[in-house]
């Protein structure tokens, strides 16, 4: 159940991301409050997931999908570059974080 949590977090950080980059320097008033809301949203969701997994996997996990998740979210929505290289970066957090996953 908290790794669903952890997921949701996780998304919450593309969330904060894709509205701090909307926010145009938070100069948009209605993407800066959404940035501040969705990140102490996902915040508490880190804060509640962290209540049985590992602190350490826990955050690992939080940043590395959300990173995942923003590097995805720029390719397909604000057509960012998808580099070779890039792509095989994104395989490897991935792989780590399947890899700690299986190590709890």
């Amino acid at each position: 159940m908290m790794w669903i949590v952890l997921i949701c977090a996780s998304f919450c950080e593309l969330g904060f991301t894709v509205c701090m980059k909307l926010s145009n320097g938070f100069k948009n008033v209605k993407f800066t409050i959404l940035t501040f809301l969705i990140t102490a949203l996902g915040i508490f969701l880190l804060s509640t997931a962290t209540k049985t997994l590992p602190l350490g996997v826990a955050y690992a996990v939080w940043t590395g999908l959300g990173t995942l998740f923003t590097v995805l979210f720029g390719i397909l929505v604000f057509k960012e570059s998808r580099d070779r290289k890039k792509l095989f970066f994104m395989c490897m957090v991935v792989a780590g974080v399947i890899g700690l996953r299986l190590c709890t």
